[in-house]
């Protein structure tokens, strides 16, 4: 059975992924928006939980470039953390299988 350990650092990527995501996707909506400044935020890895996403001070305006980056590593490093937690379900359901 996967530890419940790695299931919380699997879990937390999940939700750091998408913190990247919703941030990104605030600054691209409201990049045309008088007086907006441009929020930012830092990965940061947390002993025994896997990652956090940290807040950092606004930036100025938004850079369309930079936050299409940001969606898209979002988007990439959130399915591969999907793939791995279902990966880890199906030999952990071979494996009952198997005893069975």
């Amino acid at each position: 059975m996967i530890s419940s350990i790695s299931l919380t650092t699997l879990a937390n990527g999940l939700s750091v992924q998408a913190s990247v995501a919703q941030t990104a996707a605030t600054n691209i909506v409201n990049a045309t928006t008088p007086g907006y400044q441009s929020q930012q935020g830092q990965v940061v890895s947390k002993p025994l939980q896997g990652a956090a996403y940290v807040p950092l001070p606004s930036e100025g305006e938004v850079d369309l470039g930079r936050e299409l980056v940001n969606l898209t590593i979002a988007k990439q490093t959130y399915a591969a953390t999907a793939h791995a937690i279902s990966s880890i379900a199906k030999t952990e359901t071979q494996g009952i299988d198997a005893l069975i």
